[in-house]
């Protein structure tokens, strides 16, 4: 009994207070302050992860790169002001979780990102050309 309650609170936690980290993530990025966005990346870059990890996206909108940090990984930078193109196709599929590959500018292997559907916004808006 206790299981299914317990279960019940994370199910009806969750939503709201995902999409209250999501404003508030949208808030700081236009006040021009860092953003830790929680998500899971993989690349074929050197020293990058070639599965998804998870960790957090750091996003600094005045600085000339972004990083993703996770436990396993140290910060593996990446400058914004790429492209995103269409997920992976087949790969997975999750209607919570959106996957997004983003090109950096210059030369370079893509970036995969996994990241909530509430974050996608934020993430395109901080790492797309501006």
């Amino acid at each position: 009994m206790w299981e299914i309650l317990a279960e019940l609170a994370v199910l009806m936690g969750d939503g709201p207070l995902r999409a209250l980290r999501a404003r508030r993530a949208q808030r700081r990025l236009a006040a021009g302050l860092p953003v830790r966005v929680p998500c899971s990346v993989r690349s074929e870059r050197p020293g990058w992860p070639p599965q998804y990890t998870d960790g957090s996206l750091l996003i600094t909108p005045a600085r000339s790169t972004a990083a993703f940090g996770s436990r396993r990984y140290p910060c593996l930078e990446f400058e914004p002001g790429g492209e995103f193109f269409d997920p992976e196709p087949d790969t997975w599929y999750d209607h919570d979780w959106a996957a997004t590959v983003y090109q950096p500018p210059g030369a370079g292997a893509a970036v995969n990102i996994q990241v909530h559907t509430r974050y996608l916004g934020p993430v395109r808006l901080a790492l797309g050309k501006g």
